[in-house]
């Protein structure tokens, strides 16, 4: 017998036996009043009036009562951070306040960033440039000009060769010294270095601008660009944004402040689907699979029932009481459900078909043991039963009674064996429940 039913069937108990004591005392006194004690036999006591039912099997409809509460689901809830340090230079929303993905929580003092990018983007800017000339190659306008300044530099070769060709004849005369030779030999020597100069440019104009310094180009470019989207990222990451839709259930960023990398800010909960967490006994688990439904209310909302279905168990039990926590998904569309708000739950369970039963006030508790006041032929009998599942006001008798049995609901408790009684307001097990 589960301790509730024993703590009402002691509280019936304790009651009844006050009103039979008055009972059995009024009826003494009227017999001692009207005849000496002589002629007093148990046959002459009058009969006490009980209320009895009628022992019947019937179909019984049997619940699981729950107590739990509300909670988020933890896939459904999202703890931000930012992946930037600094200073928090705005704030966007409240505690409470819903919110759909994408949506700005928080801003971080971004101009630091900014101007990394803004550098970044110039660089590139640079980079590309240079490529887009590699990759045009030279204009008819320069190579034009590289031919002149080769043809300039061939007929200052050739100026400079007459000349030191006619210096050659005066030295041999000694009519010139010989620093004025070296002089203009020297000088033919610039012009012809020139010349060489001139020439390997025309043919590096005619022929176009190579392949490998396109290539390194364009690896500078790339790596322009990669700048570019570090600093874009780092800009980006001065703006927290929500990453789901949901409702902010906890805000702990404040304006002005200075956080680092990392640090819980906000907590996003979407609250469209909720969690109503019970603990079930484990004696009760073959009866409560995955899916079962369960009609769960809620203590803002009395007068409200919310659907839901039984969505997953704890792994293990409580090593004290056995009890495994029982999650139980209910849809949420309109937020009204809120964690951490208390709820009461009910299962159905398998109905049993056939159930010898009784109304609950039948039952009494003598000593830890179930007991009936069964009426069998006008007379009282404490009777001692064996109790099984309670349900609807009835409680399954599973030895002890047949049948058909009289059973005492109001009056009867603590009457002696063999005390008359007259049973009045009999009526079904379920009609007296």
């Amino acid at each position: 017998m589960n301790q509730d039913l024993r703590r009402n069937l002691r509280l019936v108990a304790a009651v009844s036996i006050a009103l039979v004591s008055l009972l059995i005392a009024v009826q003494l006194l009227r017999s001692y009043s009207g005849q000496s004690n002589d002629s007093t036999s148990p046959d002459d006591r009058r009969p006490v009036e009980v209320e009895v039912a009628r022992v019947e099997k019937t179909t019984l409809h049997p619940s699981l009562d729950l107590v739990g509460q509300i909670i988020a689901i933890p896939e459904r809830t999202a703890v931000v951070s930012s992946q930037a340090g600094g200073w928090i230079s705005s704030i966007a929303v409240v505690e409470g306040q819903s919110i759909d993905a994408g949506d700005t929580l928080l801003k971080l003092d971004a101009r630091l960033p900014e101007s990394n990018l803004l550098r970044a983007q110039a660089t590139l800017a640079e980079k590309q440039a240079t490529l887009a000339k590699l990759k045009r190659g030279n204009l008819p306008e320069e190579i034009t000009a590289a031919r002149q300044a080769r043809r300039g530099a061939q007929a200052n070769v050739d100026s400079l060769r007459a000349e030191l060709a006619a210096l050659d004849d005066l030295l041999n005369r000694k009519e010139i010294s010989k620093l004025q030779y070296e002089t203009k030999q020297k000088a033919l020597e610039a012009a012809e270095a020139t010349l060489g100069s001139a020439d390997a440019n025309l043919k590096l104009m005619e022929q176009g601008t190579r392949p490998e310094m396109i290539a390194e180009a364009q690896a500078q470019v790339d790596g322009a660009a990669a700048d570019v989207k570090a600093a874009q990222l780092a800009v980006d990451w001065c703006t927290v944004r929500s990453p789901i839709d949901g409702v902010v259930v906890q805000l702990s960023a404040r304006q002005g402040q200075f956080i680092d990398r990392a640090v819980p800010l906000a907590t996003i909960t979407d609250l469209s689907q909720v969690f109503a967490q019970f603990q079930i006994p484990s004696d009760a688990l073959a009866n409560v699979p995955i899916g079962t439904p369960v009609d769960v209310r809620v203590t803002a909302f009395l007068k409200e029932t919310f659907a839901g279905k039984v969505s997953r168990r704890s792994g293990e039990a409580n090593p004290l009481s056995g009890d495994l926590t029982m999650f139980v998904a209910v849809n949420n569309q309109d937020g009204r459900l809120r964690p951490g708000l208390a709820c009461q739950g009910q299962v159905a369970l398998p109905p049993i078909a056939d159930a010898l039963a009784v109304p609950t006030a039948a039952i009494a508790d003598h000593n830890g043991q179930a007991v009936v006041t069964a009426i069998h032929n006008g007379k009282a009998s404490e009777t001692e039963v064996t109790v099984g599942t309670q349900a609807d006001g009835l409680v399954q008798i599973l030895s002890g009674l047949s049948p058909g049995e009289l059973v005492a609901t109001k009056g009867g408790y603590g009457l002696p064996d063999g005390y008359p009684v007259e049973a009045v307001g009999v009526g079904s097990a379920a009609e007296k429940k």
